[in-house]
């Protein structure tokens, strides 16, 4: 089975075996996948140059850090086509304790996934969010329980 970008059946079991421990060696990973090593070890180059591999993390659970609180906030812009106002989240995106920034569809323009330790952390990153000129409003709610993270996302 071909896949986008020439990835092949190993490429994508690569990937998926990865995904699920980025941690396990060479050797492990290719006697489970039935590869030699230096083969795989060719095919993990040319996945991270093709940039389809794009980093190696660590998967955190913040609450254990403190940070107790995690909110989605939608973002209305006063410009009418969200192409036009990207560059006015430049200074958004830098606000540390957001975890990711997107444009969406529908009634608002853009969602921000937030993480802070207490509600008054929250209410200032709020504040800076607000305080962008092309802001008209925000929308904020509290998650109250997580049964998926983006980390579980593993489709392959």
């Amino acid at each position: 089975m071909e896949h986008k970008n020439n990835m092949d059946v190993v490429d994508v079991a690569i990937l998926r075996e990865l995904k699920n421990d980025c941690k396990q060696s060479y050797r492990a990973l290719a006697t489970k996948l039935g590869i030699h090593p230096n083969t795989l070890m060719q095919r993990i180059k040319k996945l991270e140059k093709e940039k389809v591999i794009i980093g190696y993390y660590a998967d955190i659970d913040y609450r254990k850090l403190g940070y107790d609180y995690h909110g989605v906030s939608m973002i209305r812009t006063k410009k009418s086509k969200i192409a036009e106002s990207m560059w006015e989240f430049d200074d958004i995106k830098k606000i540390p304790e957001l975890e990711a920034l997107y444009t969406i569809t529908g009634q608002f323009d853009a969602i921000a996934i937030i993480r802070v330790k207490s509600r008054e952390q929250l209410v200032e990153v709020l504040k800076k969010m607000q305080q962008n000129m092309m802001i008209s409003k925000t929308n904020t709610q509290i998650v109250l329980s997580t049964f998926k993270r983006p980390s579980d996302y593993n489709p392959l």
